[in-house]
């Protein structure tokens, strides 16, 4: 969150302001500025130079493909040139989800769980965990997220599957640029009905804010690969048709001027973005867009409040949330990529891609129950600083501030 990111601070302890970024400004360009530009481009791939303008409705991004190193070099030193641009290039996402479904190791000491509450009616209910740990029948006492709308930002959703029909909005493909979202891969799916799949059905899941609705944004591929550049523009797509919530369940290595632009943009129009930390581990390196200014990111952990191994940490990490062993909605074709058998309508899968749709169907709920009058920084306050602790007393790069509390959220509200 934003109280505790002046400054982007590296797992290797480097810290880098926003300034800092490879991206530099349009002014007298020198051999090293576009040095600097370039130094971050794919090896071994054609170089997408991207320049980004602001504009009323948000930044805007124009790119052009460079086949060789030498054209990119001319490129980048031409988009210097110009007035009142940025200059950077594309950089690689993909899904942040594993095949790792391990939920094995005991617990230390876990979160006290009531007596559990009748559960809804739906037929896999009994095995979705996750809304035991965050006492989802209880929380729909006070809100089910009604009306929220939550971009989901990914691989794009089965607006027909029979869990989440009538909760999908119309959406858009940036990938193929077109209207037309459809899941190719089925991740984008299963992030869609950890949030809103339908409650009280008598079939399949529930989602965690079942009467929220999904925008869904189509930036990855049907391998779950994609770039910083339609990434962005789907962000900036999603604010503008009226996201109150935009869920990236991605992950990139790269620090770019364009994502840090539309992230910036969401945050300022008051949008609540929630992002998946990452699979690399403790030892791995941060990753983006969770470590951006205003997103809150988000750790998984398994059944037993245990961070899962493949977790990323780091400062990135401002609350843990259920990612391990989640059942959710899917294609009838899933990737080959994806721990999911072909022909079925739902599926286990882990990784903080699961994690960060809980968070994102969390703050559904808390806008819907405050009838949307607190702002993004207020929702995110409240789902981090009231996350009951797990880890290390206090906050700490594993879990953040602590397991998300939904019910502990909504108290006085």
């Amino acid at each position: 969150m934003a109280h505790r990111r002046i400054i982007l601070t590296l797992a290797t302890g480097l810290a880098l302001t926003l300034g800092s970024a490879p991206a530099v400004a349009a002014s007298d360009p020198s051999a090293g500025e576009v040095a600097s530009v370039l130094a971050s481009a794919p090896a071994g791939e054609p170089v997408t130079v991207v320049t980004t303008t602001q504009t009323a409705t948000g930044p805007q991004f124009t790119t052009e493909v460079a086949d060789s190193r030498q054209d990119a070099r001319e490129l980048i030193s031409d988009a210097l040139d110009e007035p009142g641009v940025t200059v950077d290039v594309a950089h690689p996402v993909s899904i942040a989800s594993t095949l790792d479904t391990s939920s094995a190791q005991a617990p230390v000491a876990a979160v006290a769980t009531a007596k559990k509450p009748r559960r809804s009616n739906d037929s896999l209910r009994k095995r979705q965990w996750s809304l035991d740990k965050l006492r989802a029948e209880q929380v729909w006492r006070k809100s089910k997220g009604r009306g929220v709308v939550v971009a989901v930002v990914d691989t794009g959703v089965q607006a027909d599957h029979p869990d989440l029909k009538g909760r999908v909005l119309k959406g858009r493909d940036f990938v193929e640029g077109d209207r037309n979202a459809a899941d190719r891969n089925g991740h984008g799916t299963h992030v869609a009905g950890v949030i809103a799949a339908k409650a009280g059905n008598k079939r399949g899941i529930a989602g965690l804010a079942p009467q929220s609705r999904i925008l869904p944004v189509r930036v990855l591929n049907s391998a779950g690969a994609g770039n910083t550049v339609d990434a962005s523009r789907g962000i900036v797509w999603a604010v503008n048709k009226g996201a109150d919530v935009i869920n990236l369940s991605f992950a990139g290595k790269d620090l770019d001027v364009q994502m840090q632009k539309a992230v910036r943009y969401a945050v300022r129009k008051g949008v609540v973005v929630v992002a998946a930390a990452g699979n690399e581990g403790c030892s791995g390196p941060t990753t983006y867009p969770a470590a951006l200014p205003g997103v809150i990111g988000v750790a998984a952990t398994n059944r037993y409040d245990r961070v899962a191994p493949f977790s990323t940490c780091g400062p990135a990490v401002d609350v843990s949330a259920p990612g391990v062993s989640i059942r959710s909605t899917m294609i009838k074709r899933p990737s080959m990529g994806l721990p999911c058998r072909y022909g079925q309508s739902y599926c286990l899968m882990s990784g903080t891609s699961m994690a960060s749709p809980h968070v994102a169907a969390a703050a559904a709920i808390v806008i819907a129950r405050t009838r949307h009058r607190l702002g993004a920084a207020a929702v995110g306050d409240l789902l981090t600083t009231r996350a009951t602790d797990i880890g290390a007393p206090g906050y700490d790069t594993a879990s953040g501030h602590g397991f998300l509390n939904v019910r502990r959220s909504l108290l006085g509200r």
